[in-house]
């Protein structure tokens, strides 16, 4: 005895997302080399300098990738999906 198969479809949105985290940690690292570089001439303060780099790098990543995520939501692509359950 075999049963009919229960078939849907629907539209479903392709697209590419950037990775947040990746983003995020390159900034980081990117704004304390930076910082570092900055900080030769007052050691002093390197410490500090290190800290708010790390902080503003990882937030301008954040930035950066949402701003790519809008970009490419736009480009994203509308497709039809059929699901099959047996």
């Amino acid at each position: 005895m075999s049963q009919n198969p229960i078939v849907s479809s629907e539209e479903v949105s392709i697209r590419r997302a950037p990775k947040y985290l990746q983003f995020s940690l390159t900034g980081f690292l990117l704004g304390i080399f930076v910082a570092l570089i900055w900080g030769l001439a007052s050691p002093e303060i390197v410490g500090l300098l290190v800290v708010f780099g790390g902080i503003a790098g990882g937030g301008i990543g954040i930035l950066l990738a949402l701003f790519f995520d809008l970009i490419l939501r736009k480009r994203g692509r509308k497709l039809q999906a059929t699901k099959i359950v047996e």
